[in-house]
């Protein structure tokens, strides 16, 4: 394999692992391995600042990609989709 397409796979690995690692900060809420889950997920979102970064002073074009992971690991961090189907009145949503 030549060195140029052993940095797309490990730039594309790199992506893939931070969604799961995204996704593992859902999983892990409430248990006794979620402070670790949020430390590694916020060195993935270091790691992602860092290629988007990277990719901008090398002028690859791939940054965009880079800045959509970036915003889809928040999104799966932050949002609770279990309750978008739910439905409840206005007043229970305070």
């Amino acid at each position: 394999m030549e060195a140029e397409n052993t940095w797309i796979v490990v730039w594309i690995a790199l992506h893939i692992a931070a969604i799961a690692v995204a996704y593992g900060t859902r999983v892990a809420a409430g248990s006794c391995l979620e402070s670790l889950t949020q430390v590694v997920f916020y060195a993935a979102m270091l790691m992602m600042g860092l290629a988007i970064w990277a990719c901008q002073q090398v002028h690859a074009g791939a940054w965009g990609l880079s800045a959509v992971t970036l915003i889809a690991m928040v999104l799966t961090a932050v949002v609770d989709f279990r309750k978008l189907g739910e439905h409840r009145s206005m007043g229970q949503m305070y």
